[in-house]
């Protein structure tokens, strides 16, 4: 019932920008950008491989282009490489302590290596840099509820949707843990609020709500 964030990097690139971008690369080998803004057009369609390799050539050239290092994390998270994820966000903080996305790339990758602690200071460095920052406050709901500490996960489900009240997943989770608690008139508010954003709420969630 309840979803996790995606990770991915978000956009599209059409067929000839990756061709332009391509040509970039060629005409200037030895260009951090060039290779940054294939690597992040190649992440946004999803090649992960390609991006992971663009993303290093970036590095090489130069070291302390963050966007890059926070995207390569985000790269290997998604090619299954946690440790990888973790060792890039780390050295990305080395450079910009400020990092948020470093820090929630670092506590999603401890969540999905089952490592619950490190998960949570993850997730509250990215809070300590920005407290207003959704996505840490749903993986840290996610991470609470999980826990089963329901009272917490509320807690921050609920910062999530006031932050941004469009975020149909926060409101999906936010309903779960409020049926767990046993308001189910929030819960069933929150979960119509995600199905009319149109998010697909897991049929058992609604079956339940309406039930009770």
């Amino acid at each position: 019932m309840v979803d996790q964030p995606s990770d991915t990097i978000l956009g599209t690139y059409r067929e000839e920008e990756i061709a332009e971008l391509e040509k970039n690369v060629k005409a200037m080998p030895d260009s951090a950008p060039a290779h940054y803004n294939l690597g992040l057009a190649l992440a946004q369609r999803g090649e992960w491989d390609r991006s992971v390799e663009e993303f290093r050539k970036a590095l090489k050239l130069k070291p302390g282009l963050e966007e890059a290092r926070v995207n390569l994390a985000v790269a290997l998270l998604q090619k299954g490489d946690l440790d990888g994820c973790i060792e890039q966000s780390l050295k990305a903080l080395e450079f910009r302590p400020d990092l948020v996305q470093a820090c929630i790339n670092i506590g999603i990758a401890f969540t999905r290596k089952g490592m619950v602690e490190p998960a949570i200071q993850g997730f509250e460095k990215a809070l300590s840099i920005d407290p207003n920052s959704v996505s840490a406050h749903l993986n840290l709901g996610n991470t609470y509820l999980s826990l089963n500490d329901i009272d917490k996960s509320i807690e921050h489900f609920t910062r999530a949707v006031e932050l941004d009240d469009s975020f149909a997943m926060a409101h999906n989770n936010l309903a779960a843990a409020l049926y767990h608690k046993g308001d189910k008139e929030k819960a069933r508010r929150h979960a119509y609020r995600a199905k009319a954003l149109g998010y697909p709420v897991h049929q058992d969630l609604l079956k339940a709500i309406e039930e009770a």
